[in-house]
């Protein structure tokens, strides 16, 4: 079962640490566009951050598949299932948004 998943036993810290050695922080907030890569990035303050934070997690999981699982036969599965998995979040984000009302203004009357 374990042979199917190349991020079975990987911690996240890990997945940063070979991430960072090989791309670099600034590398890697330019592909995932993810600020705390960008904007003073540490280990402690990324992992804290995506540990509370579902998207970047994912995205930062799927660079680490695209960037050492590639020939892993299971890696493009898993990639697929992460890119799903983000956009039916988002969309389910957008449709339980409410849109967005004006505030009407009490004793105005309105310009016609």
């Amino acid at each position: 079962m374990h042979k199917n998943d190349p991020l079975h036993g990987v911690k996240l810290e890990q997945i940063l640490t070979e991430l960072e050695a090989k791309l670099g922080w600034n590398k890697m907030g330019e592909l995932l566009n993810i600020r705390c890569f960008l904007d003073k990035p540490s280990l402690k303050s990324s992992l804290k951050f995506l540990r509370k934070t579902p998207w970047a997690r994912s995205k930062t999981e799927v660079l680490y598949l695209k960037t050492f699982c590639s020939n892993h036969p299971a890696s493009t599965l898993l990639i697929r299932k992460n890119i799903t998995r983000q956009r039916e979040e988002s969309a389910k984000k957008a449709e339980n948004s409410a849109p967005f009302i004006w505030p009407s203004l009490k004793g105005k009357k309105p310009r016609n």
